[in-house]
């Protein structure tokens, strides 16, 4: 398979020279509406195929944002065309089990809150690629229909043992408990998945797939601290079992901060810590930003095809994610400067 992962390295890397330059990003900024940003992205960028036929004068934010994740999911397709059966059990296959927890995860808030429509929402460009029907899970109005829906892959044992083991009292669910339950099994599926590359490529996925899990625990301590005031035990039981740079004492210490501002002082006095503003009143940002460094100072030393690969991929979403933050601001018409303030590449 040697060769077919060289060919996706080398496509991958083509790829990245055809990602937003400054400049573009620049441009954006300076646009006034959704309509000005879709014909910008159509005719001076590489979104110009994803673009397609669109008539600006009648896209809008919600069906701009759905053709910038399906040509997302669409360059993951063209990517894994290059390697025998999408490379499976290698790390090529990292993006649809992200996506289908990402979905679970918003049928169980459907389900908890009574409301909303994910039918609308649905990305059908997936279907053929996800392992249970779409549709059927966006529904499921209860959670025995969301494990009736999911029969006969992986989440259905997961989401039957949270429902034994956190049974629901009232109709009421405990989402965090599933959350962690699935996002526990989407990291370990990861990691055994970069544990089957070669030793050197083996440990530059791990630090990827950990960086993502590490950070996502900072996240979840500061949302716990700044908005619940929850305490030691209440926010170990939101955390991912998994650690990248951040040492366990120093992870424990920071579990046990009395607030947000000695969490944040704590963080400042670790490695990592000093790539993020204690001032910062968003840590998520800060957290996004230090993952594209990161991601993207891998990339460049990268010489193993997989990580490559991935590298490339993490950062082509967060681009995605970066056009849509700007899609949101001007909107909402906040000014460019504090608008760039909030990309990930920033």
């Amino acid at each position: 398979m040697q060769h077919s992962e060289n060919a996706v390295a080398a496509k991958a890397r083509a790829a990245f020279g055809r990602m937003l330059t400054s400049s573009q990003y620049d441009e954006l900024l300076r646009k006034q509406s959704v309509q000005e940003i879709s014909a910008y992205l159509r005719e001076h960028t590489a979104y110009a195929q994803a673009l397609e036929g669109v008539q600006n004068s009648a896209i809008h934010r919600g069906r701009l944002e759905t053709l910038l994740r399906r040509d997302l999911f669409y360059q993951y397709a063209r990517l894994t065309h290059y390697v025998p059966g999408a490379g499976a059990g290698a790390i090529y296959g990292y993006i649809v089990p992200d996506m289908e927890i990402e979905l679970i995860l918003s049928a169980l808030r459907v389900i908890i809150s009574g409301s909303g429509d994910l039918l609308a929402a649905l990305p059908s460009f997936m279907q053929s690629y996800a392992r249970f029907d779409l549709v059927a899970l966006a529904q499921a109005k209860t959670l025995d229909g969301l494990i009736e829906a999911v029969r006969a892959t992986p989440y259905e044992a997961i989401l039957r043992a949270c429902r034994e083991q956190y049974p629901p009292q009232g109709g009421s669910l405990r989402f965090t408990r599933y959350e962690v339950a699935l996002r526990t099994y989407y990291f370990e599926s990861m990691l055994l998945r970069a544990a089957r590359a070669p030793k050197h490529a083996a440990k530059q996925l791990s630090g990827l797939i950990r960086m993502r899990a590490e950070l996502m625990n900072l996240n979840t301590i500061f949302r716990m601290k700044t908005y619940f005031n929850a305490d030691a035990g209440r926010i170990r039981a939101t955390l991912l079992p998994y650690h990248w740079r951040i040492r366990p004492r120093q992870m424990q210490a920071m579990i046990e901060a009395k607030d947000t501002q000695t969490f944040m002082k704590l963080l400042s006095q670790t490695a990592l810590g000093r790539q993020i503003n204690p001032q910062a009143a968003f840590i998520e940002l800060e957290t996004e930003r230090v993952r594209y460094h990161e991601t993207l100072r891998t990339l460049r030393f990268a010489t193993e095809p997989q990580v490559v690969y991935l590298a490339f991929m993490l950062l082509r979403a967060m681009e995605t994610e970066d056009i849509i933050r700007i899609i949101e601001g001007v909107r909402y018409r906040l000014p460019p400067e504090r608008i760039g303030a909030m990309l990930a590449r920033s």
